[in-house]
């Protein structure tokens, strides 16, 4: 190759000035040659490090040889704007800045990774000859790639119908905005003008001071603070539209002055859905709470006749009619539990359930009734969490307490009709404890309390369907039976 412009002839000590001024600067610098390979001459550490190339020697070759382009992205449009560059400042002997331009580089597997450059090329010059070029270039990737990003996000916002842009310069009430925001108002194009006094008036009077309280936060809070307006619309054919805006405080960087930038969200078709399903749940709570209302009438009236049914037999008198008493009796106590139970059912979550401790604490004051005594003569006591229980489980429970507080009456009460009855329930995350416990007064069951060993096999049978278990003691004192029921979401 000729040395048409004296490489070998370089002034050694220009260069080692050169050389000793950039050296250790901490921006990328490349001196080169304006040959046709643009022949590199000299670089420093921080270009070394820039260019993933630490230890690899580039002089003496051209900078497209020791820097490969990747062929496939933009390599060649960054070449092309190297070279007009140069060509610009051996013309005007003035600097040229390009860029960003995307000049990938290769990892040490050998593989282009995606690098975007900002360059800034400055004649060398020699007795009024321009002898090199220095070349000062800072990567700038991640920079165009955050740009890249939300642009990504931008379009896609746009691309979406619902979603719209907007810039609000309070001091002159400048409203710039998407064309989709006209039409969230009920504007028609161009109706509203350029300002936001306008759209204030069209918000719901019970809505707009709220946003103007939130206007006013916003400007008055720490930069990057968020704000959130939620609020409706009325429009022209007696509909609400509803509508979201979350935006932030940030400056213009053409004027200083401070703006609300960011997004109205159409809510409208999700909040008509959310208010259609509302309706619809109302409409099920009532639908539900009437059914177990009819259900307990139902169960009411049920009691009732077999009230009438024993009293008939009662007066019919007769060691049969004894048994057939009883056994009304019984039955009755637990188709009041089933019906009080459903007189506590809600709907609720998508299923029809009952407040645990409320069922416990009416069963309890509908068994002290049955015997004519205080309500609060038996003692109750509930521990931990509420839980609400499906109906299902619910009628089964209240017929298992009834069941197990009856038979405590049985034998619990005195001579002188005291009683030493207590319920306690105890609940935690995975299970409920009921514990019913009587002082024992009685040998024999009171005759006028009527059960069976019906009702014993009974609470067996629906503690076995619910996984529970039935636990009983005693001792010269008291009578003890523990109801064991573990929860399953």
């Amino acid at each position: 190759m000729e040395d048409v412009f004296g490489l070998q002839d370089f002034n050694l000590q220009s260069a080692s000035v050169v050389s000793a001024a950039l050296g250790q600067a901490p921006i990328a610098a490349l001196l080169f040659l304006p040959d046709d390979d643009f022949t590199l001459l000299w670089r420093n550490d921080a270009h070394a490090r820039m260019s993933q190339s630490v230890g690899i020697d580039v002089v003496g070759k051209g900078m497209f040889e020791a820097f490969a382009a990747n062929e496939t992205d933009d390599g060649d449009a960054a070449r092309g704007a190297i070279q007009d560059a140069v060509g610009e400042i051996l013309k005007t002997s003035k600097p040229v800045e390009i860029g960003p331009y995307r000049y990938d580089l290769r990892s040490p597997s050998g593989e282009f990774v995606e690098h975007h450059w900002h360059i800034r090329m400055s004649p060398v010059s020699e007795d009024g000859t321009i002898i090199a070029i220095l070349q000062l270039g800072q990567d700038v990737t991640r920079q165009v790639l955050d740009q890249k990003f939300s642009a990504s996000l931008q379009r896609s916002a746009y691309s979406t119908a619902a979603v719209s842009f907007f810039n609000y310069d309070p001091e002159t009430d400048k409203f710039e905005r998407a064309a989709a925001v006209d039409e969230m108002f009920g504007f028609a194009p161009d109706e509203a003008g350029d300002f936001a006094a306008p759209f204030f008036e069209r918000v719901h009077k019970d809505d707009i001071q709220a946003v103007y309280d939130e206007v006013e936060r916003i400007f008055a809070a720490p930069q990057g603070e968020i704000a959130a307006f939620d609020y409706r619309v009325p429009q022209s054919d007696g509909t609400e539209r509803f509508l979201r805006i979350r935006a932030e405080v940030t400056l213009d960087p053409k004027d200083r002055r401070p703006r609300l930038v960011g997004t109205f969200v159409d809510l409208t078709d999700v909040e008509t859905a959310r208010q259609q399903l509302e309706r619809e749940l109302q409409l099920r709570k009532s639908v539900v709470q009437e059914a177990n209302h009819r259900i307990k009438n139902s169960l009411a009236i049920a009691a009732s006749m077999l009230r009438m049914d024993r009293n008939e037999i009662k007066r019919g008198g007769g060691e049969a009619s004894k048994a057939a008493i009883e056994a009304l009796d019984a039955f009755e106590s637990r188709i009041s539990a089933i019906s009080g139970a459903h007189g506590l059912m809600q709907l609720s979550e998508e299923k029809t359930d009952v407040s645990l401790r409320d069922l416990l604490d009416q069963l309890v004051s509908q068994m002290g009734s049955t015997v004519d005594m205080d309500p609060d003569t038996i003692k109750a006591s509930f521990e931990g969490e509420d839980k609400r229980i499906n109906s299902d489980l619910a009628t089964t429970l209240a017929m298992i307490v009834n069941e197990l507080v009856t038979n405590g009456l049985k034998y619990g009460l005195n001579k002188s009709g005291d009683l030493d009855l207590s319920v306690q329930t105890v609940t935690s995350d995975d299970q409920v404890v009921i514990v019913v416990k009587n002082k024992i007064e009685r040998l024999t069951p009171i005759d006028a309390i009527k059960s069976s060993r019906l009702g014993s096999m009974l609470v067996q049978q629906l503690a076995n369907d619910h996984n529970a278990t039935v636990e009983a003691t005693t001792d010269d004192t008291f009578y003890t039976v523990k109801f064991v029921l573990p929860l399953v979401d």
